[in-house]
């Protein structure tokens, strides 16, 4: 087991027996420490001490109280795109995290041009300004500033915050928060012991909850809405799942029917939140999943990765990824002529009434 699926299974052990939970003593310590950091912040910024700037425009966030994994990219685009299609000047602000050149807002794509690269901007904010051609996007860590940029620069009507839940430096309009039906709370502890970035009491602060990932493969929600409903009896619950949409090729992007793949042999690869509903969304698709391999959260890709990689295309009818994963492999592996990505949507159910909560 490696140090990545470790960790996973320390901090989504729920019962781990008398002896783990003395191992896990430091880690369980370290939670109701980190607990007390964020009930103090928060208590901080309600009481005005620490300061929250308004925007000149409407600011919604897309957000979550878990590390990873719950579908806010997918999120964004919807709503970004939704947005746009109703006429609002809409731009996206993204942390840009792992970006190296996000401590001054960095304009990712100003509507007509992709100006910086994943490297620059991080993985998540290149993607986006990849799927929302025609939408600014800036990554920045300080997203007060690259708001007022949005404003200034493309005169926004409308802000849509990329992971925005727990930043309350910025004032927003409405929040979004996303909860994977499948992995909803982890074992319930916060970090370093668990996945929660805030207690459960902080849904309180949501304006519309959405359940994602609740595929035909998803247990039954009933419970984990009842659950929902006793932290935020107001919020409206929405659920929405990932269809594939079209398979790419990373050489010369031309598509692949999602049709044409079945009964093939793939090596499946990504570094995303959570990996086995990429997997999952494999085996859907028919195709026989001969191998896989699980990279960390935003990882980026060694020479030793890419020549993994290319090893492994020799033996395969198809290596395939995520489309977050492409933006992030170099040149050398970009060019394998079987190497493809999958582009899914997210769909959300009862879709109209959700966008109109939008505006």
């Amino acid at each position: 087991m490696n140090l990545r699926a470790s960790a996973e299974k320390i901090i989504n052990t729920r019962n781990p027996g008398m002896f783990c939970a003395l191992l896990l003593l430091p880690l369980t310590l370290a939670s109701y420490l980190y607990g007390l950091i964020v009930a103090i912040r928060s208590a901080l910024y309600k009481a005005g001490v620490l300061k929250s700037h308004t925007a000149e425009c409407r600011v919604i966030t897309v957000g979550n109280l878990t590390v990873g994994g719950t579908g806010k990219t997918p999120m964004v685009c919807r709503v970004a795109a939704r947005l746009n299609h109703r006429g609002f000047r809409t731009v996206v602000l993204c942390r840009g995290y792992r970006g190296q050149n996000t401590n001054t807002p960095l304009i990712v794509s100003d509507q007509k041009n992709i100006l910086a690269d994943a490297v620059s901007a991080g993985d998540e904010a290149f993607m986006l300004a990849q799927k929302l051609p025609g939408t600014p996007v800036i990554a920045a860590k300080d997203r007060v500033r690259a708001a007022r940029m949005a404003c200034d620069r493309f005169a926004a009507q409308v802000i849509v915050l990329d992971d925005g839940f727990q930043y309350f430096r910025l004032k927003r309009d409405l929040d979004i928060v996303l909860v994977n039906a499948q992995n909803p709370f982890g074992n319930g502890f916060l970090l370093p012991r668990g996945i929660l970035r805030e207690p459960l009491a902080a849904l309180e602060r949501a304006n519309i909850i959405i359940l994602t990932k609740t595929g035909p493969h998803n247990r039954n929600t009933a419970d984990l809405e009842q659950t929902l409903a006793r932290y935020n009896p107001k919020a409206p619950v929405f659920k929405s799942f990932y269809r594939p949409v079209k398979l790419i090729y990373a050489s010369d992007h031309s598509e692949l029917s999602l049709d044409s793949v079945s009964g093939k042999k793939v090596t499946g690869f990504c570094s995303i939140g959570d990996p086995d509903s990429f997997f999952t969304s494999i085996q859907d698709l028919g195709l026989a999943l001969a191998e896989k391999r699980v990279f960390p959260d935003h990882h980026r890709y060694s020479p030793a990765d890419c020549q993994w990689l290319k090893t492994r295309a020799e033996h395969s009818d198809y290596l395939m990824t995520t489309e977050k994963d492409i933006a992030k492999i170099g040149p050398d592996v970009l060019q394998v002529k079987n190497l493809i990505a999958l582009e899914v949507e997210e769909v959300v159910d009862k879709t109209e009434l959700f966008f109109e909560k939008l505006i």
